[in-house]
């Protein structure tokens, strides 16, 4: 390329003069050049694709090589009058026009009329119409006629960057080319032309983080590797470079990546500190990890796919698959999963780094989205440890000496290791209105209601007034409840329409699930299902009820057997109550 006097921009100067200049759009520049080749040149084309991946370039080198003195030809010679005016951008035949700023139908009319006059001296007279999207409903509608039947001596070339915004009428009457972002190692492969004609010493790493950055654009990556040159002449240090730059190298990447896998809350938080001091956008570091955590993925799930990253250099690559072996799949699922929700999380609070720094917290400490009521309680309290990631559980032990004198709070009554005394007999959940840690052991039938009132919620338990309340009361409203539920949380009540009404006895309503049903059950027991449906109850009943489920054990019983017969044994208790009452009498047994 002939170099110019003066400062030109390298997006500029190294701009594609010709077809075999064109970076990654092959498919775009084979099908131009036989078109040429069989004289079958379309009067209107439609360039569509994101920016800076080389729409604009490849339409003025399609215009040159329908207006070469030597042409159509697909190696247009570039010295000729029309090729270097067209390289200029001063040819009187090739019109560049800004559909962003030229998006009136007065704009659309005048070129109606300078369509119909002949070329200066070039074959064609052609139109690049760049951001043609932009264009009013008004304009594209003056355009269709000329469009459809224009003059023999017109074409037309439309760039966008949103082909779904342009009438399917303006579409109709084009052929389409959709262009596609560069692969990381087309735009490295440019930058080191660019660095090797300009005689630049950049390390490839540099290269490496400006091609990622770059996100698939050419011109993109152009531009950071000419907004780095003064500094790589000056100074050369890699950390200014990226610090200016604001983009995040491998490096960085490689440093936290380290951190998480050691479980180090302290030096991970630190290093979240440090990069925000350095300048570094934390929203770009953000997005650049979940990459990062793609790539870790992929070593542990497909060896394959990670083979060919091309994206990630070779000693980082080595890196990730030493690193892997502190995580689990499920770690690095849960970790994506949790640096996309503080990404989410980050649009709300206009803050990046307490959603950051949040994610991290809850990975190390593995925090499992469930925290303790402690709001009746001051006896208990709990910490998490880093270093294990897991619940230490610290208790006054004072005030535990008298539990009667004790409020009981969720971790106490629910988070109790395997000495507590309860049976073993089965591994059943029970949930009154709080969470079930799953290292819990219940045998429902083994517990008696004196042994149930030590885990009940305090609230529940105080309640000293009788209630009239049965459990055929509650049959009755239940589906009206369920139906009230349904309007706020739809799973929510497909789960209970899968419950039986197993027994209600002191304030607390238990309910049973088939084997099949496990997960409904784990479902309704968790702790803002359960308060939910608390507060249902007592909307619907005026006092407060109390919330269990258990799993029946005999899988052959029908759903509603175990309800069918509590509510006739109990209608029929009730009914013969009733009669003794009324009529003063007594029951006797034979030989009385």
């Amino acid at each position: 390329m002939d170099k110019k006097e003066g400062y030109s921009a390298f997006a500029l100067k190294y701009r594609p003069a010709n077809f075999n200049e064109v970076v990654g759009q092959r498919h775009v520049v084979s099908a131009l050049e036989n078109a040429i080749l069989k004289k079958r040149v379309h009067h209107a084309y439609l360039f569509s694709g994101p920016r800076g991946v080389g729409k604009t370039s490849l339409a003025r080198i399609f215009a040159k090589a329908l207006n070469c003195e030597n042409g159509p030809t697909v190696t247009p010679c570039g010295k000729c009058i029309n090729c270097t005016s067209i390289a200029k951008g001063n040819s009187l035949d090739v019109i560049e026009i800004d559909g962003a700023s030229n998006r009136g139908i007065d704009e659309i009319r005048a070129l109606r009329e300078a369509v119909k006059l002949s070329s200066s001296g070039a074959r064609y007279k052609i139109y690049i119409i760049d951001e043609v999207h932009m264009l009013t409903q008004e304009a594209f509608n003056a355009l269709l006629k000329t469009l459809e039947e224009p003059p023999s001596h017109v074409k037309f070339i439309f760039a966008t960057t949103h082909p779904q915004k342009v009438l399917p009428t303006i579409l109709s009457r084009c052929q389409k080319f959709q262009f596609k972002l560069l692969t990381f190692e087309e735009i490295v492969s440019k930058l080191e032309r660019i660095i090797k004609e300009e005689n630049l010493n950049i390390d490839k790493d540099i290269l490496h983080s400006i091609a990622r950055s770059a996100d698939g654009s050419i011109r993109d990556a152009e531009s950071l590797l000419d907004q780095i040159v003064p500094i790589v002449l000056e100074k050369g240090d890699v950390k200014d470079i990226i610090s200016f730059l604001g983009i995040v190298d491998e490096t960085t990447l490689n440093e936290m990546l380290t951190f998480i896998a050691e479980r180090d809350i302290e030096k991970s938080l630190d290093f979240i500190h440090r990069i925000t001091q350095e300048g570094k956008d934390l929203g770009t570091f953000l997005n650049s990890f979940i990459e990062h955590l793609r790539s870790v993925l992929l070593s542990k799930v497909s060896k394959k796919a990670f083979k060919e990253l091309r994206e990630v250099s070779p000693y980082t690559k080595e890196f990730i698959v030493k690193k892997a072996e502190a995580f689990t799949t499920f770690d690095i699922l849960k970790l994506i999963d949790l640096f996309i929700e503080a990404k989410s999380l980050s649009r709300k609070l206009n803050s990046v780094r307490i959603p950051l720094e949040l994610a991290v917290v809850k990975f190390i400490t593995n925090f499992t989205g469930v925290y303790p009521d402690s709001s009746k309680s001051g006896t208990d309290k709990q910490i998490f440890s880093p270093s294990s990631g897991v619940s230490n559980k610290i208790v006054n032990k004072e005030k535990s000496k008298d539990i009667k004198n004790t409020n009981i709070s969720s971790e106490s009554c629910f988070q109790r290791e395997k000495k507590q005394p309860y049976p073993e007999k089965n591994r059943k959940g029970m949930s009154l209105g709080m969470t079930l840690n799953d290292e819990l052991d219940f045998d429902i039938d083994g517990i008696t209601w004196e042994e149930e009132k030590k885990v009940l919620p305090k609230d529940i338990i105080s309640e000293k007034e009788e209630i009239s309340l049965t459990i055929e009361d509650i049959s009755r409203k239940w589906p009206s409840v369920v139906a009230e539920i349904s309007k706020k949380r739809v799973s929510l009540a497909s789960y209970l329409k899968e419950a039986s009404l197993h027994s209600f006895e002191g304030r607390i309503l238990t309910l049973s699930f088939s084997p099949r049903h496990s997960f409904y059950k784990e479902a309704v027991e968790s702790l803002k299902n359960t308060k939910f449906i608390e507060n249902c109850l007592a909307d619907a009943f005026g006092c407060r009820l109390g919330i269990r489920c258990i799993l029946l054990k005999d899988k052959d019983n029908p759903k509603d057997t175990k309800k069918t017969e509590l509510i006739k044994e109990t209608e029929d208790e009730n009914f013969i109550n009733e009669l003794l009452d009324t009529f003063g009498g007594n029951i006797h047994t034979d030989g009385e």
